[in-house]
């Protein structure tokens, strides 16, 4: 730690004390509020904040749209609300602001691993393990939360909230459609009177090799080992305690056979024609909670995955434990000051049987941010972590924020964090014949300013617009030289910066629609260079979303549209793409409903996956999305 980092962190601690100094005699712990989720949200302060109040992009997609949406994944739910998220042969990963360098969490809970888990992944965190059915809403932060929860929030956190029991119900699914798609769901829940609840759902999904279109053919045609076979299972258990205190137990199962295709056919040695794999993920984390956003919590994940390219000999096989403790209390200073503090502990032991890597990261942590009400409806944040990594060193991030309470009806805010991202340990450590590590590489760093604002306008046009502009200091990207093994390397220095508009509107009691418009430009600048250059694995410079919903009475529909715009043609096959994907449902009555999906209506050959880092071995359309699919389902409640 630095001598201006030491400062830094002298000085926030100093003042927290002084402020709570001056509130002692009549501060106590925030009482737990029964606050309504459709007016707070809990992500981008680690505590139960109005939108109104937020300094930040957050959108947030609800349970009664994830169940009319029939989603089997979060993918799909994250594309609805406007999120990029890349397919490969190995799993999908979002992308924020740009960037997937995201943190993924489960009821706060990190589920991203410090391991490459899909390809080219920074984030280290494959979206298709975690299950659908236990999903009470999801909460998107866009923009760098490192001072809050560490590495990996550089483009922002997708916070998965679970659902508590809360009524004696249990439901049954199944359906079918594209592909073989076969899927077949149990979902039961009960609150007992002493406090007693539980939640447990189970699910079977199989399906066969999908359909692409050949870009340059214009055929439809099988994608060849992209098979699936998944079982899951969740439970959550709650029980409720005196004082407005409780105990969670969650447990999660993840068992997948799957084709490794690794890319389309055509694409020479990365083509897998026979390639398959395994996977089992294992987590259980047990919380003892004080009231709404205190809390002590321990956990454990663990996941292994083996995966064979020729159906025979193992391609690699790696075995992931995290260990993990947590501690957060928020604390009423004075009638003006809440402060959030809290430590983190986490252990991860990770061995990599055909790299030879047998390895334990260690990460120690502490925070505390300041949320200070002040006149004129200001808001202001300020806030830091310090983080310490047994491999990487010790750092300090910072934020500050302030927003701005106009009406009930809009804000404005702006705010400034600081991110640090550590290399992911194939980065430093891989030793194979396709790639090195490089044990010099340094940490990703770097700061980001947003502005935005959230009103809502004649006729009840709900308008949010935010502008962001980041920069980041030795970037980590990688090199595949000419017979010769890859190796990640820091580049000097990368800028990013976008637009995000998003507007919705009630036209009558049966009609809806809402429409967006995004914009970011990414630019690196290598060791030695002059000037920056334009990054052509952007696969949204420009993204479009325009949805329409109808409901009434036993009937609801929607369809969503999702376009992009000024895409590289050294990446991808097309430099736009238009696709349509639609969802009706209809109650035949209280307990039972049946549904129909259909993906990429318009058919069209698009990929969202860039070639990346292996453009000297790969031609566009390596990575193909699915072809036009349907589905059909049927839900009853016992």
């Amino acid at each position: 730690m630095n001598l201006k980092q030491k400062k830094l962190l002298c000085s926030l601690i100093g003042g927290t004390l002084l402020f709570s100094m001056s509130g002692v005699g009549s501060a106590a712990e925030a009482p737990e509020e029964n606050f309504n989720f459709d007016e707070y949200v809990v992500t981008a302060s680690r505590m139960p904040v109005k939108m109104s109040e937020v300094a930040a992009n957050v959108t947030v997609v609800t349970h009664d749209e994830i169940e009319k949406g029939n989603f089997i994944n979060v993918p799909d739910i994250l594309r609805k609300a406007n999120v990029t998220v890349e397919d490969g042969s190995s799993g999908s990963i979002p992308f924020l602001n740009g960037d997937n360098r995201v943190l993924v969490l489960v009821d706060g809970r990190r589920m991203n691993w410090d391991q490459i888990v899909t390809s080219a992944s920074k984030g280290g965190v494959n979206l298709n393990n975690i299950a659908v059915n236990n999903i009470e809403r999801i909460e998107i932060v866009r923009g760098p939360s490192s001072s809050l929860y560490g590495s990996d929030a550089v483009g922002g956190v997708i916070n998965i909230i679970t659902r508590k029991a809360t009524k004696e119900s249990t439901s049954i699914a199944t359906e079918a459609g594209s592909w073989g798609m076969r899927r077949y769901n149990f979902t039961t829940e009960n609150k007992l009177e002493n406090g007693f609840g539980y939640m447990i759902t189970a699910e079977h999904k199989k399906q066969d090799n999908i359909e692409y279109k050949n870009a340059r053919t214009g055929q439809v045609t099988t994608l060849p080992q992209s098979y699936l076979e998944q079982d899951s299972m969740t439970m959550r258990l709650d029980k409720d305690l005196s004082n407005g205190r409780s105990l969670s137990l969650q447990v999660e199962h993840t068992d997948k056979d799957f084709g490794f295709g690794g890319t389309a056919p055509g694409q020479a040695a990365w083509h897998y024609e026979n390639g398959s794999g395994n996977s089992k993920d294992d987590n259980m984390a047990l919380t003892y909670n004080l009231g709404a956003d205190n809390f002590f919590r321990v956990y454990r994940n663990h996941s292994t995955e083996k995966v064979s390219y020729d159906g025979l000999t193992t391609g690699y096989d790696v075995e992931r434990n995290a260990t993990g403790a947590e501690w957060q209390q928020s604390k009423q200073l004075n009638a003006h000051h809440t402060l959030v503090t809290g430590a983190d502990w986490r252990q991860t032991d990770f061995k990599y049987v055909s790299q030879v890597i047998d390895n334990t990261y260690t990460t120690k942590a502490f925070f505390l941010e300041d949320h200070w009400q002040l006149p004129s409806n200001w808001t202001l944040t300020l806030g830091s972590r310090y983080d310490n990594h047994s491999i990487i060193g010790d750092h300090i991030t910072s934020r500050l924020t302030a927003n701005r309470k106009m009406n009930d009806k809009t804000n404005v805010f702006a705010s400034w964090g600081q991110f640090v991202k550590s290399p992911q340990v194939e980065d430093l450590f891989s030793n194979t014949q396709w790639f090195m590590g490089n044990p010099n590489l340094r940490p990703e760093t770097g700061e980001t300013v947003t502005i935005g604002i959230n009103t809502e306008i004649k006729d009840g046009t709900k308008v949010q617009a935010s502008v962001f502009s980041s920069r980041v200091k030795d970037a980590i990207d990688y090199m595949y030289p000419a017979n010769s093994r890859g190796f990640a390397y820091n580049i000097a220095n990368q800028k990013r910066q976008g637009f995000d508009l998003n507007l919705s509107h009630q036209f009558s009691s049966q009609w809806s629609a809402s429409a967006g418009y995004s914009y970011v430009q990414i630019k690196n600048m290598g060791a030695g260079a002059t000037d920056y250059s334009l990054d052509l694995s952007n696969s949204q410079p420009n993204g479009y979303h325009l949805g329409v919903q109808y409901d009434q009475d036993k009937w609801n529909a929607g369809l969503t549209l999702r376009a992009a715009s000024g895409r590289s043609l050294q990446q991808f096959t097309s430099s736009s793409y238009i696709t349509l994907d639609m969802v009706a449902n209809y109650k035949i009555n209280s307990d039972t409903r049946i549904y129909l999906k259909g993906y990429n209506l318009t058919n069209r050959a698009y990929e969202l996956k860039s070639l990346s880092t292996f453009n000297a071995y790969l031609t566009p359309g390596a990575y193909p999305m699915a072809a036009r699919s349907f589905y059909m389902g049927v839900e009853h409640r016992m």
